[in-house]
C-alpha cells in the first residue's frame, strides 16, 4: 500500500523531473536512513511510566513519537531534495512520499515479523491505513520545504520558515494523535478521520503546486 500510494505521487508530478528509477532509490535508500535516523533520535527521549507499564501511548509519549518520527524522515527528506535540487512543489511532495513509504514499508515488516498470532490482523490494519500514514506525513514535510525553498538552493534556515513550520507541526500532530490512545474514540473512526485531514492538507499543497505550474505557463506565453 505505502507503494502504491508512491505511485499517485509520481503520476501527480506534473513536471516529471524526476526519474521512476530515482523514486525507487529514494524508496529504499531513503526509508532505511529515516529509520536509522529515528532510532538514533529515539536516544535522546524518554516515555512515561504508563506506557512501559501498561503500553498505552499518553499524549506526551504520542507527541514525543511524532517529533522524532516526522524529525528523521524530514532530514532525508532535505537531504534528497538538496542533492537532487529540485524547485517545484509536486517535487518535495513526491521526495517526501517516497521517504515516508519506504519508513512505512520496512517499519511494517518489522511490525509483522512481530505480530505472533496476529500476523493477519496487523498486516491488514497496517496496510489499508498506510494510506493517511508516514507516506502523506513525509509527503507534507517535503511539500513544505519546497513552499519556502522554490528555486533558491536548500539551506537550513529554510525548516525555520513559518511556512514550512505550519506545515510540519500539523505533520507531527496528526502523527501524535494517530498513536495516542484515546479511549473515547473507536480507533478505526479516529484513523479514518486523520487520515482525511492529512489528504485535505496534501491537496493544499498540491493546489499551491498546479498553481505553480500556470504562473510558470503564463510567464512562457509573456
Amino acid at each position: 500500500m505505502p507503494f502504491s500510494g508512491l505511485v499517485f505521487f509520481f503520476e501527480a508530478n506534473a513536471f516529471k523531473d524526476i526519474s521512476l528509477f530515482e523514486v525507487v532509490k529514494i524508496f529504499f535508500i531513503g526509508g532505511i536512513f529515516a529509520l536509522i535516523a529515528t532510532l538514533f533520535l529515539y536516544q535522546l527521549v524518554s516515555f512515561s511510566q504508563t506506557s512501559q507499564m501498561t503500553g498505552m501511548l499518553t499524549l506526551g509519549d504520542s507527541l514525543s513519537i511524532g517529533v522524532v518520527e516526522e524529525l528523521g524522515k524530514l532530514l532525508i527528506t532535505a537531504y534528497f531534495i538538496d542533492r537532487l535540487n529540485v524547485q517545484h512543489i509536486l517535487d518535495g511532495l513526491l521526495i517526501g512520499a517516497a521517504v515516508g513509504a519506504g519508513f512505512a514499508a520496512f517499519e511494517t515488516a518489522g511490525y509483522i515479523y512481530g505480530a505472533g498470532n496476529q500476523l493477519v490482523e496487523v498486516a491488514i490494519l497496517r496496510g489499508w491505513s498506510a494510506i493517511g500514514g508516514h507516506l502523506v506525513w513525509a509527503a507534507i514535510a517535503g511539500g513544505a520545504i519546497m513552499v519556502v525553498k522554490r528555486t533558491k538552493p536548500f539551506k537550513a534556515s529554510n525548516l525555520l520558515d513559518t511556512r514550512f513550520l505550519v506545515f510540519f507541526v500539523l505533520a507531527i500532530l496528526l502523527h501524535a494523535a494517530w498513536d495516542w490512545d484515546i479511549g473515547l474514540i473507536d480507533p478505526y473512526l479516529k484513523l479514518i478521520f486523520l487520515i482525511v485531514i492529512a489528504w485535505i492538507i496534501v491537496f493544499v499543497l498540491m493546489n499551491a503546486g498546479l498553481k505553480e505550474i500556470e504562473h510558470l505557463q503564463q510567464r512562457q506565453v509573456e
